[in-house]
């Protein structure tokens, strides 16, 4: 049988035919020219992005675009590629340089005067806390200072000094000698107040030097230590050394003693009163009994009531109950204390 595709016409249509290769073929092209890998997929592509301007694609498993924002002067030699920064690397110095600081916007009469009136609180709260430390803590230091040199400058005059003649009556103690107004004249031991307490007495009540700064004051015209009458004196509770601070803390049978040149002068605690300001009868020979002498020689201690006000007076009433010459030595209740024991030895008993 005669192949209708024969002869001719058969070749014809064999050539017009596509040719068919094999698959062994198209491997081996493909072999011999590989795929571009994704790296170089996103070269091209940021290349191709950063020709025409459109953004680049960013692919989650791409690292992240670290950029410096350190700011550096540019090398005039090294022109910047137009893409990456040379317009806008000019615009971002030129914003930075264009910075003005932000003017604030001025305080009208209310706001001005409310923020004048809180600066002056401000200001006024430090001073006062200033005003305290030092009332509270400083003028503590500086008379307790002051006591201290005033104490040794007596106890050494003491020593250049020879004591009055001793009365016939042992038991009858010496008085001491007046002195001048300001002057220091003795120091006091309490035993209640502490075993370095003492302090010094001098002649007067005013502020300015005794009490601020000299310890302890004696009423004018009282009696002096050993005599007959109402041996009288004041001084701080607080502030300034604050000689009388504990003067609450006294208990019937607590002991006093006084120092001055002739010797020691014990006087016994026995009872207080609280009174106001200008009950000046606490001050008579006989406290409470202005027309009475009296027989007794006492001692009364007075301070401000209560603590930090001048309100009322404090009034400790104590009695003599013995004295012992400067030549035998300070009485067994304060001669092993701290405060004999600083006191003597610039000279003293």
């Amino acid at each position: 049988m005669n192949s209708p595709y024969s002869g001719d016409g058969a070749d014809a249509e064999a050539s017009s035919r596509p040719t068919i290769r094999p698959a062994q073929r198209r491997a081996t092209a493909s072999h011999s020219q590989p795929l571009p890998s994704r790296r170089e997929l996103r070269r091209r592509e940021a290349a191709a992005a950063s020709a025409t301007g459109a953004p680049t694609a960013v692919y989650s498993d791409a690292p992240p675009i670290q950029q410096d924002t350190t700011v550096s002067h540019p090398v005039a030699s090294e022109p910047q590629p137009a893409g990456r920064g040379g317009d806008g690397g000019r615009a971002h110095r030129s914003r930075r340089h264009d910075r003005r600081p932000v003017e604030r916007e001025p305080l009208g009469p209310v706001r001005g005067t409310i923020r004048t009136f809180g600066e002056l609180c401000i200001t006024a709260g430090l001073i006062l806390i200033l005003f305290v430390v030092w009332q509270l803590w400083w003028t503590d230091i500086a008379a307790n200072r002051d006591n201290e040199v005033l104490a040794d400058e007596l106890t050494e005059d003491w020593s250049n000094q020879d004591p009055n003649q001793l009365p016939e009556d042992p038991d009858e103690p010496i008085v001491a000698d007046p002195v001048g107004r300001n002057e220091a004249f003795g120091i006091f031991y309490i035993p209640r107040f502490g075993d370095d307490y003492y302090r010094t007495v001098a002649e007067g009540v005013d502020l300015e030097p005794v009490l601020n700064r000299m310890g302890l004051g004696r009423y004018p015209n009282s009696a002096m230590p050993g005599d007959v009458g109402n041996f009288s004196i004041a001084g701080h509770r607080v502030t300034y050394g604050k000689p009388l601070n504990q003067i609450a803390e006294l208990r019937p049978g607590d002991e006093i003693v006084v120092q001055t040149k002739d010797g020691f002068y014990t006087y016994t605690f026995r009872n207080f009163d609280i009174i106001l300001p200008d009950a000046v009868e606490v001050l008579a020979p006989v406290p409470d009994m202005p027309e009475s002498k009296g027989k007794d020689r006492i001692l009364t201690m007075t301070a401000c009531n209560p603590m930090f006000s001048a309100r009322e007076r404090y009034v400790a009433y104590a009695e003599l109950t013995d004295w012992t010459p400067a030549q035998e030595g300070a009485p067994e209740s304060i001669s092993g204390s701290k405060a004999y024991e600083k006191v003597s030895k610039k000279g003293g008993a």
